[in-house]
């Protein structure tokens, strides 16, 4: 007598436990009726089989692999092990390699219980996996065709419904106090009011967002969700029949215009902030962020303040001219890195960093790796060709592969002649002493790794280097900067300075 498993899967939540039932009664069945011994069953309920990323069909793929007591999977139709015939044809190969058999209980298949070949069944076993697809991907099409003549209709489909409606009889209507507190925030907002008071407006009068307080990204996305002005955006398509308008359309389009304007980050577009994500705070540890200002005579300035104070409020640490914080910092890098010895250092670095990287080959690694699991990919599709299951969707997908594995390996040929290429000491002597001088964002971002400040210190850390030094052989006295009255004073953490201290 062999021995089996049992793997039974129902698809939809509208189904239940009774379709398991069903299948493992008619499984058992079989079982006695061919003596087969059953010793386990795998069962994935409220799963699609349109791909085969199921807990219990993974674990049943995995466990054939291991020397398991048996030696036969057994379903009640060839449609519950999966309804993509690429996918049926790779997981039966993977149990076929590991000389596990599929059988149905309720129809031929290519292969009998004692591993003989069934001629008729070859064509069968093709035929019903063909027709699991065509009817899995014909539903699909009527689920679709069905939800978009509703949509058309102005019906209600589904899906995460827009704060301020509700669904009555399959119609979307208007929560009356919900759509008072949305024409709040837009009105409030539009006469220039900030996000974060309005927030604090609302949560004062116990007006929540689905019992919850208002959050900032719940709060923009009320402003820019286009429900509110009748437009609903589905599949490429517009809908204007489904949401009925709250917010006028001058009131949103003038909302949108502010946002616009406010976007993060617009306003340093054109300013760019060299050490963002590199300043950090001495007193709090958050990071300095840009920040800018208008004078009353109109001149906009620029700071870079620390996130404990502006966000949080739970920092001291005064504002740092931006223009004057990123001299210094590049002026003492420079300064850093004139001296012969440092710069040979760095050279002598770099020059490691790039055998080490030829010697591990780890990008060559990845992608040779990429182009075998490629190679293997389209191995595993011409044996189902073999097999005789050769679709639209086997066509597409190894299309798709051929794409991907010339892709692999022009990638593979680029990284061979990087490879190749051997980086010399002079031309790394070179870069830093008059290449990088002239690029200050590369300068700060090859060079630098952080810069602590405090109102009356700066500490910059460098790359490359691991040495520690005394720190009264570390500082000297630079120029003063705004935000405080007392004198600077630089430390460079990572090189000895080829300067004698001054001013100390």
């Amino acid at each position: 007598m062999k021995s089996a498993v049992i793997y039974a899967r129902y698809s939809s939540e509208r189904q239940n436990d009774q379709s398991i039932e069903g299948q493992l009664r008619i499984c058992n069945k079989y079982a006695q009726d061919n003596n087969l011994i059953i010793v386990d069953t795998y069962i994935d309920r409220a799963t699609t089989g349109l791909n085969d990323q199921r807990p219990a069909f993974q674990q049943m793929l995995a466990d054939c692999a291991k020397p398991v007591p048996w030696e036969i999977v057994l379903v009640y139709a060839i449609d519950r092990f999966g309804r993509n015939s690429i996918e049926i044809a790779v997981n039966k190969q993977k149990l076929k390699k590991n000389k596990k058999t599929l059988i149905s209980a309720t129809q031929r298949t290519s292969e009998n219980i004692d591993g003989s070949k069934n001629l008729d069944g070859i064509l069968l076993e093709n035929m019903y996996i063909g027709l699991a697809e065509y009817y899995s991907a014909e539903l699909s099409q009527k689920v679709r065709r069905g939800l978009n003549e509703n949509r058309q209709k102005g019906l209600f489909c589904g899906g995460a419904l827009a704060y301020g409606y509700r669904v009555v009889n399959k119609k979307v209507v208007v929560e009356p106090n919900e759509a008072e507190v949305i024409i709040y925030i837009y009105r409030q907002y539009a006469e220039g009011k900030i996000a974060k008071d309005i927030i604090a407006d609302l949560t004062a009068k116990g007006l929540t967002h689905k019992g919850k307080p208002f959050a900032m990204n719940t709060f923009y996305g009320i402003l820019r969700k286009e429900q509110y002005i009748g437009i609903h955006h589905h599949d490429g398509e517009v809908y204007t029949n489904i949401y009925p308008p709250i917010v006028p359309k001058p009131l949103f389009d003038r909302v949108q215009a502010i946002l616009t304007k406010n976007k993060i980050g617009s306003r340093s577009r054109l300013t760019e902030y060299l050490l963002r994500d590199k300043a950090i705070c001495g007193y709090c540890g958050k990071t300095l962020q840009g920040e800018s200002g208008t004078a009353r005579n109109g001149t906009v300035k620029h700071y870079y303040k620390c996130m404990g104070r502006k966000k949080y409020h739970t920092c001291s640490k005064s504002v740092v001219q931006k223009d004057k914080l990123e001299s210094l910092v590049i002026s003492e890098t420079l300064r850093a890195f004139s001296h012969q010895g440092i710069i040979d250092e760095v050279a002598e670095a770099v020059l490691g960093a790039h055998a080490k990287r030829i010697q591990d080959q780890s990008i060559m690694s990845i992608l040779t790796a990429e182009r075998d699991a490629i190679k293997k990919s389209l191995s595993n599709i011409m044996k189902a060709i073999e097999q005789g299951i050769f679709t639209e969707t086997t066509k597409s997908r190894m299309e798709e592969l051929e794409e991907q594995l010339a892709d692999t390996e022009n990638k593979i040929l680029v990284e061979q002649y990087k490879l190749e290429a051997q980086i010399k000491k002079e031309q790394i002597v070179e870069y830093i002493t008059h290449s990088l001088r002239q690029k200050p964002k590369l300068l700060v971002h090859t060079f630098i790794q952080k810069v602590i400040l405090w109102d009356d210190k700066i500490e910059i850390y460098f790359n490359f280097m691991e040495k520690a030094y005394p720190d009264e052989l570390n500082h000297r006295d630079c120029l003063e900067l705004s935000g405080s009255d007392s004198s600077r004073m630089v430390r460079t953490k990572g090189l000895e300075p080829p300067w004698s201290p001054t001013g100390t």
